[in-house]
């Protein structure tokens, strides 16, 4: 303020304020030498160094209520209780003309003693933004180290005045070219340093995390010593001497360390910088040496590093391949903490649209599981009958081609992305599947269908349906006699059984949905033309002359076409299922109107697998399958007011990984002029006669034709030929081409429906804690529902938190058990406290936040009361 403003405001305070008495306090004395030019009207200036306390008053009250006075003071106010003139100034004004005490009226701040302070920040305050975003943090009895604290927090625009919050912040100024880079110009950390807040940042900072840092590069070693320490804190051993210089010690601040790092970790926009971070100071750290040698056990609490979580999971990849004899649980169990941890929910820089560590380890889980189920049949197969061991697949069986192709999805996902730390587990998983399970189930079930007495002198097993009878049985006799129903059936080129298992689960998984699966007996050989005229009604099966081009009725199948031609008896047509898909539902609706039988053609497995070129991604096809059938019924029942749909194949297939060689390949000598159909897994033809070195057949048995057609299968999962693929086959006996899925699928009403809500496991807390009294406090949880269909999985991240703010590391658990037993379904967690004051009157609480959304799923009531601090 100049002279004139100082005037002007004097002025406005006694005539507009109406006040008769003014006390100006100048303790810097700034405007001593200006006091002859000051004029308040008719106010009279008195100086209360040259007046006495009681001479002043005695004046002031002879003069009566009309004089107006402004006492001038060239020093600071005084606190109430040493001023002799507190109570004149209780019906007084005060006014400051100082930038000082001019500033601490703009930020509410009644301590006068903090104008010095003020004062010596003033460059902080030549810029008027930060002053107006400082404000919204000042509180009226705030002192100097909370201005400072709030004073960095503005210039690193920070979310809050935290330390935490504070290093966060100012860490993302070192980031933005995509990797921490320490010397990289930073403006917030350029202005700490420029308005003298680096001293107060660094005190913050050793009042946080208990060290003292003396460097050039203090930023650098502050970082080294939090991840470090953090390292520690989980590390179950001692730390190896090359780290341990690094570690703060000897004092009870050392587990903020942690805490810092798993809010970090937590922040949704802030933990892509600690990826970065974590990086730069790994590298630093040489940590891919320093973990060789240790033992994974010991790891499997620490999620400073990136690198534990590739050496863990090759570790466990090793035992997996070298130690198939042991139990796997331990690893099953290190694995399920590990997908919880934050390295395999952490979202990464550039193109990795999958967490590869999280695929990574689900694909260990999936060995296992197929490992697992090798030794529960390692004395291989035996079963009294055909049916037995038909009905054994469809019962667990199958899960060796699910296992083994969920594994295989997983290992692609991981190599397409360059890393190939899959690649020696990918051998053994096709050791078990190809060289063990393939080989002891075709020897199983070959003999079932060999001899007089074999299955394929006989296609038919006790109450299983034979896909030949599929439209007799399932469509005529229960949906076309009645004018109130209309039946969709997809028909999906090679959708084999286990796929057919999957879509099952997936869709009794959605809301007043129900889906059961029953295999059916394939037709052989199990091509399409045939498996697809073979679902078709007729009155007669046939083979149009000179070819294996079945007839139906005398018609041709081939095309869709020509197949809802041969529907239209039966009041029915033909789609391809991308068509239907693309209509909306008013056309979807005008379309199916008219007709009670739809048949839709699905071809994405077949089309993608049967190819040479892109018989590597038969695996893929199928997920891709799976996600559109499972579509597929939900825009029939949602859109068409479909109430009834089945899904089905014409066949299934078999795939193996391993590139076959000439022992896969069946070598035979045989006359041209009978056959009429070459395929690498059939020849068909007129009276071919019987070898010992095939399985062979005629159609009229295997397919129900009208006709005479023989065939010839090789045995097991042999070939005659390579042509069109070598991995991607079909057509043979195999349990894997013949048994075929059919899923009925319909939508459920009244209570049943009700029953059908969708929900997840509910979580209890175990005990009843009321009170904390250690600083890593340990809570037990309880999964209260077993997983199911309809049951799904609940993520929870866990914390301590006063109000919202958190006041603890916080935590990230599943809960995803099966099991029927409680004792399977418990879970703890330990939540290291932030090492600050505690008040022990005050209620904290214990968060639990759904994970996907953060919605709070529970809060529980607690108070701290920590005696003292411990040095952990």
């Amino acid at each position: 303020m100049d002279v004139k403003q100082i005037n002007q405001k004097l002025t406005w305070i006694f005539k507009e304020e109406k006040k008769r008495i003014v006390f100006w306090y100048d303790g810097e004395k700034e405007f001593e030498e200006s006091l002859s030019s000051i004029h308040a009207g008719d106010a009279t200036l008195l100086r209360l160094d040259e007046i006495g306390a009681l001479d002043l008053k005695i004046q002031i009250e002879a003069q009566g209520n009309n004089s107006k006075y402004l006492l001038y003071a060239p020093w600071y106010e005084p606190e109430p209780e040493k001023d002799w003139l507190f109570d004149i100034k209780l019906y007084s004004y005060t006014f400051h003309a100082d930038k000082a005490s001019i500033l601490m009226g703009e930020l509410g701040l009644e301590n006068q003693s903090l104008r010095p302070f003020i004062k010596a920040r003033k460059a902080f305050f030549k810029n008027q933004d930060r002053l107006d975003r400082l404000k919204k943090w000042i509180a009226l009895d705030d002192r100097e180290d909370d201005i400072d604290l709030k004073m960095i927090t503005v210039l690193a625009r920070a979310e809050q005045p935290d330390p935490f919050a504070i290093l966060m912040k100012i860490l993302e100024s070192f980031c933005k070219s995509g990797s921490f880079i320490p010397d990289e110009e930073s403006k917030p950390w350029k202005d700490i340093e420029t308005l003298g807040l680096a001293t107060s940042f660094w005190t913050f900072m050793a009042k946080t995390f208990g060290c003292v840092i003396e460097s050039s590069q203090a930023l650098s070693d502050l970082l080294i010593k939090i991840f470090v320490t953090d390292f520690s804190n989980q590390y179950k051993k001692d730390l190896p001497l090359s780290l341990e210089h690094f570690r703060l010690t000897g004092s009870s601040k050392t587990m903020n360390a942690s805490v810092f790092i798993s809010q970090w970790q937590t922040h949704t926009i802030h933990c892509k910088n600690f990826n970065r971070v974590s990086k730069c100071f790994a590298q630093k750290l040489n940590m891919d040496e320093i973990l060789a040698p240790l033992q994974i056990e010991d790891l499997v609490d620490v999620m400073t590093f990136e690198n534990v979580e590739r050496r863990i999971i090759s570790s466990f990849r090793d035992q997996i391949i070298n130690d198939t004899e042991k139990e796997f649980s331990v690893i099953q169990d290190a694995v399920k903490k590990r997908l919880d941890g934050y390295w395999t929910n952490a979202t990464f820089d550039g193109d990795m649209k999958d967490n590869l560590y999280k695929t990574a380890y689900q694909a260990l889980i999936t060995s296992i599981n197929l490992l697992e189920l090798r030794k529960k049949y390692d004395a291989g197969f035996s079963y009294k009958s055909a049916v037995d061991m038909f009905n054994a697949y469809t019962g667990e069986l199958f899960c060796f081609d699910q296992y083994y192709r969920h594994f295989n999805e997983l290992a692609d996902t991981t190599e397409q992305a360059g890393w190939d730390i899959l690649k020696q587990l990918r051998l053994s998983v096709e050791e078990c599947y190809s060289n063990w399970f393939m080989d002891k189930l075709s020897l199983c079930w070959g003999d079932f269908l060999e001899s007089d007495q074999g299955l394929l002198q006989h296609w038919h097993l006790p109450n299983i349906r034979n896909q030949y009878n599929f439209f007799k049985d399932k469509i005529k006799s229960d949906y076309v006699k009645s004018d109130r129903k209309r039946i969709f059936v997809i028909i999906s080129d090679a959708l084999r059984y286990e796929a057919g298992k999957e879509i099952t689960d997936r869709i009794n998984g959605k809301y007043r949905l129900k889906a059961q699966i029953e295999p059916m007996l394939g037709i052989l050989p199990s091509y399409t033309a045939l498996g697809m005229a073979c679902l078709l009604p007729y009155k007669t099966l046939s083979f149009k002359e000179g070819s294996a081009t079945p007839l139906i009725d005398g018609k041709p199948t081939g095309s869709f076409e020509q197949r809802a031609a041969i529907l239209e008896r039966y009041e029915g047509t033909a789609v391809k299922a991308s068509d239907l898909s693309a209509m909306s539902k008013d056309k979807g609706r005008e379309f199916v109107k008219p007709h009670k039988v739809i048949y839709i053609y699905h071809d994405q497995i077949d089309a993608v697998g049967d190819k040479a070129v892109s018989e590597d991604k038969t695996f893929e096809a199928v997920r891709t399958a799976i996600d559109e059938l499972t579509a597929l019924v939900g825009f029939i029942i949602n859109s068409l007011n479909g109430t009834h749909v089945m899904i089905t194949a014409d066949h299934g297939f078999i795939y193996q990984d391993k590139k076959p060689d000439n022992l896969n390949k069946s070598m035979l000598e045989i006359e041209s002029q009978g056959i009429v159909k070459k395929h690498k897994r059939f020849l068909m033809g007129k009276d071919l006669g019987t070898s010992d070195k095939v399985f062979s057949g005629n159609t009229r048995q295997t397919a129900h034709t009208d006709t005479d057609m023989t065939f010839w299968l090789p045995k097991g999962t042999n070939r005659f030929n390579f042509v069109g693929g070598a991995k991607f086959f079909h057509g043979g006996a195999m349990l894997q081409e013949i048994v075929i899925p059919l899923v009925t699928v319909s939508e459920m009403k009244g209570i049943h429906k009700e029953k059908s809500q969708i929900s997840k496991v509910g979580v209890s807390v175990l005990g009843s804690m009321k009170k904390i009294v250690t600083n890593i406090p340990r809570f037990e949880f309880i999964q209260t529902d077993a997983v199911s269909n309809r049951m799904k999985p609940r993520m929870l991240k866990i914390s301590l938190r006063d109000g919202n703010e958190l006041i603890s590391s916080e935590e990230t658990i599943t809960f995803d058990s099966s099991s029927s037993s409680m004792d399977d379904r418990k879970k703890s967690v330990k939540l290291p406290l932030k090492s600050v004051p505690f008040d022990n009157k005050k209620e904290y609480a214990l968060v639990l936040r759904n994970a996907e959304d953060e919605t709070e799923y529970e809060r529980l009531p607690l108070m701290i009361d920590i005696a003292f601090a411990n040095d952990f």
